[in-house]
């Protein structure tokens, strides 16, 4: 295993997410796909995120935006006092199904985390079973969420260009921190590594709490006593730590009023047409357009407005064939190729709404990187990604802004971290 020309690219990421404080944190939607998601409003309010943090980075008057922190652990823990019961509990994102899977004992672990098949399940319960009895001592109020960083024997050391490090890779992204670093040796004397960034509050059953992103981790006290390296993800003070010079702080405003010029440009019809569809397409429409997106993100490749919208085309054809094969009866049969050579004839007839869509869906992107680049200077250890036996800088995998209503979106950059994601980047791929 070796590195490849270290650098010190971000490990924290913001993140940015919708309607938060009424939902259970248990996906994140990137800032441009709330063009998809939430029609003309959602491209507004795309554009107003992205305002509100250049005036955040350009530290001219009060900001509507938080910002967090987000580490790339796994798994997701959701833990603390069971409003219920009043017991200390732990568990993942399945603590909020219709059979909610609370563990309160090593039994629980065992029986709510069973083997499935050829799956084995046995790495997740080790890890329960030393959030159990670790996290247990800490000083609960409160139900928590955050992502495990590493346990004890996840931590390796490795030497570069005469320098010690110790490394952790807990999903996607690997972690390095110079071993005579305080932080490191933190690290080192714990037995368990967590990053806190949601809290649940309400009941009086776990289901019926809200979240709320953002938590302080001193409040669950010292976790040194109790064999636990914890932070959270909250980023206390931008002030004087980001900041754009007057070259940068026009670039960002010109790209963002660009954005918002095209969205009043194009108008709600369009937009509101995407979402709804027609008798003819319906609400599949949307979705075969969002997956076409993804796929430019695993080719890694963006592409022009004009080639995305010819691809659809050919994927909303090959989809159509596909269904249309598993149809026995000819008359049927009729009737869907009938369906399919309508709806290309309709999808022609509107590439240029697809075309200005995914082009304000780029200018979004852009935007969103160049501030993205500058929040970057808040690096506090070394990231990378695996490829093959080596390991390569890259940077995290993004951010995510909050509005003062409880609102978030997530800022990543896909290109580089969902195309890892998608691909061999993480843990025994």
């Amino acid at each position: 295993m070796r590195f490849v020309e270290i650098s010190k690219p971000l490990v924290t990421k913001i993140i940015s997410e919708s309607f938060l404080l009424e939902a259970k944190n248990t996906h994140m939607e990137h800032l441009e796909d709330n063009i998809f998601n939430k029609g003309y409003a959602g491209a507004k309010e795309a554009v107003d995120y992205l305002y509100s943090l250049h005036q955040m980075l350009d530290g001219h008057g009060k900001s509507k935006m938080d910002m967090t922190i987000k580490w790339d652990g796994a798994p997701a823990l959701v833990c603390g006092k069971d409003p219920q019961t009043g017991k200390f509990f732990v568990g993942t994102k399945g603590v909020f199904a219709g059979k909610a899977k609370l563990n309160f004992t090593e039994k629980d672990i065992e029986e709510n985390h069973a083997d499935r098949g050829e799956n084995s399940g046995e790495g997740l319960r080790v890890k329960l079973r030393l959030a159990l009895k670790t996290l247990g001592k800490l000083n609960w109020d409160t139900v928590a969420q955050g992502d495990m960083m590493f346990m004890k024997g996840d931590i390796k050391e490795i030497s570069y260009d005469g320098i010690q490090y110790i490394m952790f890779k807990p999903n996607t992204l690997a972690y390095a921190v110079p071993k005579d670093s305080d932080l490191a040796k933190q690290m080192l004397s714990a037995e368990i590594g967590m990053v806190w960034h949601t809290e649940y509050s309400g009941g009086p059953t776990l289901a019926d709490t809200s979240a709320s992103f953002g938590f302080d981790a001193s409040r669950l006290g010292d976790g040194s006593n109790a064999g636990v390296w914890q932070t959270d993800a909250n980023i206390k003070n931008l002030a004087g730590t980001v900041t754009m010079t007057a070259e940068e702080s026009a670039e960002v405003l010109s790209s963002i009023k660009a954005a918002d010029a095209y969205t009043k440009q194009i108008g709600s019809d369009v937009f509101n047409w995407l979402q709804t569809g027609n008798d003819l397409v319906g609400k599949e429409f949307l979705q075969q357009l969002k997956a076409t997106v993804n796929n430019k993100v695993r080719a890694g490749d963006f592409g022009s407005p004009e080639s995305l919208a010819k691809e659809f085309v050919v994927k909303w054809i090959d989809k159509a064939t596909k269904d249309i094969d598993k149809v026995k009866m000819q008359k049927t049969k009729d009737v869907k190729i009938e369906k399919m050579v309508k709806t290309v004839a309709f999808i022609k007839e509107h590439v240029k709404e697809i075309t200005a869509v995914y082009d304000l869906y780029l200018m979004l992107i852009k935007s969103k990187i160049i501030v993205m680049r500058k929040i970057a200077n808040l690096q506090t250890t070394q990231t990378f990604a695996q490829e093959g036996d080596d390991f390569v800088p890259t940077s995290g995998e993004g951010f995510v802004a909050i509005d003062r209503l409880g609102n978030a979106i997530k800022l990543v950059d896909r290109m580089e971290f969902s195309r890892l994601n998608f691909g061999t980047g993480k843990p025994g791929a």
